[in-house]
């Protein structure tokens, strides 16, 4: 059986796994409002097994670093990031788009979401009440036991589609599925999962769910929680009612109102979650015209993100996160790990890889190097400016030497090849590697390989353009920011050498065990650390950082915050608070430039309160796309910040705060994050602001 179930997973792709269009739509709008946060996304997701399973797989893919016993949906959806769940949302649209749509399969699907729903929401209920420690976990494999059931649909006749799959006993549906593919979809959706690295609990508990409940009572405890949840959620004869009462009793001795009252709360919430989607769970003439216009809207949803996503600047990226976002827009849209860019150099008249890329461990690849006169199907692909395969190519004995070796290098059977143009500019060629069996069925659909390579070619258009513009802009910020810095220079050494002197003085006059000398002598090591800043103001922007040390930024805040505490803070009436990761990892840094990084944020947050405010500084162990970092959250209670300022926020202009501010204090700090390797970010509206700085953790 299990070798049967290998066989049609090669066959269903996972992320081709079809979601209601109502679904699609509400995912569609929450990606395109600019102000839709993390939670809002994965509440929609979480509500969709088909959804849900894209991410699974696409958080155990190696494209984005295989994330390990991920058993917590929004555990998941953090691995993967914003910007990779948007990419998620939008490729499984497309996907719907070009998919055939009838009345009778969104029946099918509607029936099959509200019923993976409720079964999620009563086996998370029975998790609580049943004191099993992980509730999400019961959730996921809710939400999933069914699964198997959209990868064998395709497979199925339209009877199959017929079936009341919401009914029990399944026996009937069971054995239509082994006739017809020798296996069922419990065990199906099983091994697919023990492919994604699931825990072996969630696997199980998908398996058995069809189990008669005799046989399952000495189960594990997750087993025996989805068993009864998919039994409450199904539709049953006359008697089903003594049949779910039964069950519950036998498996965790729960009474019949405790029981009706778990099993009336998840219909409630599955229905109460439909009305939010604007999903008619009925299935009549009326709900199937609504159905239909939900796919008309589906459509235009589509196509106005995909304008959106054209407009947007989501180009200026460096150049590795770039081609590694188009790596895994190709396994998102495709299923496909293995692809390389090969650019067209004018000048040579020849296709190289394009630079950034994390493509094999080929050196044929790695050194690739075609010119236009070369007969061979990467060739042809771009003089021609059509798809090509090398799978026809091989059947006509027209393959070439050189295309073999390119498919040798990207360890598949062959290869897709895409023309990447836009105009009269030719950029390159995108090489999809492929097997002979999924060939097919991309080539079949030539409408969306040409979309992604029009897609691909305005990006690639618009991320060149951006770095070119972006070059000359540093280049110009740069022989500005040296002018300026060595005015500053010039005009701070004798307010700080006298500053120095005063705190001499006030040392001598206070008595040598004053419990304030301790706060001068901090005070004295800011003054000299701010003298050693202001004289590497010359240093170039991109020069390296020395002196990197093992730090734990715990320390670095304590210190400055204790610090502001008797000055900063006191002066504007401002209240902070501290909530530091006491299991916090360290990172290899430099301990000046973290200071000097917090005490920017701290002013300007500061400066943005006035008075009588607060700031929430946070720090944490947190995981983006497979890479652990330490962050650094800090949180004030201040107006905001305007949406015109938010549009420059770190790059150097005229300052809004009058004429004794450079302008200069966040443009400063995301360069001294960039040197540390770091990342930063910001939130805001009119209850306050947040910046968050991401450190890579110590190797």
């Amino acid at each position: 059986m299990r070798d049967k179930a290998n066989i049609l997973l090669e066959d269903i792709e996972a992320n081709k796994l079809p979601s209601l269009p109502h679904v699609l739509v509400k995912l569609l709008q929450a990606c395109r409002d600019e102000n839709t946060c993390f939670d809002t996304l994965s509440n929609i997701i979480s509500h969709d097994a088909a959804l849900s399973s894209k991410v699974i797989k696409a958080a155990n893919s190696p494209v984005y670093g295989r994330a390990q016993h991920l058993n917590s949906l929004k555990h998941t959806l953090m691995f993967l990031g914003l910007d990779t769940i948007k990419s998620i949302a939008i490729t499984a649209s497309i996907k719907q788009f070009f998919s055939e749509y009838s009345n009778q399969k969104t029946s099918f699907l509607k029936d099959f979401w509200l019923h993976s729903l409720s079964c999620a929401t009563i086996a998370r209920s029975l998790a609580e009440l049943t004191s099993y420690p992980y509730t999400e976990e019961a959730y996921i494999s809710g939400m999933l036991h069914d699964i198997g059931k959209l990868m064998i649909e395709p497979k199925m006749d339209a009877q199959y589609r017929a079936f009341d799959h919401g009914s029990y006993p399944a026996n009937e549906i069971l054995k239509s599925e082994e006739d017809a593919l020798g296996i069922n979809h419990p065990e199906l959706a099983a091994i697919m999962l023990e492919k994604w690295n699931l825990p072996d609990v969630i696997c199980d508990a998908v398996r058995y769910h069809h189990a008669e409940t005799d046989d399952i009572k000495q189960a594990h405890q997750l087993a025996k929680i989805v068993h009864l949840a998919s039994l409450l959620a199904s539709k049953t004869a006359d008697t089903g009612d003594a049949i779910k009462i039964e069950a519950a009793i036998r498996l965790f001795d729960l009474s019949e109102s405790i029981t009706k009252d778990i099993l009336k709360k998840g219909y409630d919430e599955a229905k109460a979650i439909a009305t939010s989607m604007d999903i008619d769970i009925g299935n009549n003439e009326a709900s199937y015209k609504k159905d239909e216009e939900k796919q008309i809207q589906l459509a235009q949803e589509v196509r106005d993100t995909a304008l959106v996503q054209n407009s947007q600047a989501c180009i200026n990226i460096d150049s590795n996160v770039f081609f590694k976002s188009i790596q895994q827009s190709v396994n998102l849209l495709f299923g496909i790990n293995s692809c390389v860019l090969l650019k067209f150099d004018n000048s040579q008249q020849a296709l190289t890889i394009a630079d950034h890329q994390e493509i094999t461990d080929s050196r044929l690849l790695d050194a690739l190097k075609i010119e236009l006169n070369t007969n061979c199907i990467i060739t042809d692909t771009l003089i021609n400016r059509k798809i090509n395969d090398s799978f026809s190519a091989q059947q006509s004995s027209s393959l070439s030497i050189l295309d073999k070796q390119i498919a040798h290098g990207l360890k598949t059977d062959g290869f897709i090849s895409l023309p990447i143009i836009q105009a009269n500019d030719n950029y390159g060629v995108l090489i999809l590697g492929t097997s002979y069996k999924h060939a097919a069925a991309h080539l079949e659909n030539k409408k969306l390989l040409l979309l992604f390579a029009n897609n691909l070619a305005c990006k690639i258009h618009q991320h060149f353009d951006y770095k070119a513009k972006l070059s000359n802009i540093t280049e110009h910020n740069n022989e500005q920011f040296l002018q300026r810095a060595e005015k500053v220079i010039h005009e701070t050494n004798n307010p700080l050498a006298v500053i120095r002197n005063y705190l001499q003085l006030l040392s001598q006059k206070l008595d040598s065990n004053d419990s304030a000398q301790n706060e001068l002598k901090t005070i004295k090591q800011e003054i000299d650390r701010i003298g050693n800043i202001i004289l590497r103001c010359k240093d170039t922007l991109d020069g390296e950082v020395n002196e990197f040390s093992s730090i734990n930024i715990n320390n670095v805040v304590s210190e400055l915050v204790h610090l502001f505490k008797s000055s900063l803070f006191v002066t504007h009436k401002i209240k902070s608070n501290l909530k530091l990761d006491k299991n916090l990892n360290n990172i290899n840094s430099d301990k000046d430039l973290i200071k000097q990084i917090l005490t920017n944020l701290i002013k300007n947050a500061v400066e943005a309160i006035q008075e009588d405010g607060e700031i929430n500084i946070t720090t944490g162990n947190i995981n983006i796309n497979g890479r652990n970092f330490v962050e650094l959250k800090l949180n004030d209670s201040g107006p905001g910040i305007s949406p015109e300022v938010m549009k420059n926020l770190y790059k150097p202009v005229a300052s809004t705060k009058g004429k004794d501010h450079s302008g200069l204090g966040l443009s400063i700090t995301k360069n001294l994050v960039e040197r540390l390797h770091g990342s930063i970010s910001c939130i805001t509206n009119e209850s306050g602001t947040i910046f968050s700085v991401q450190f890579p953790e110590k190797n």
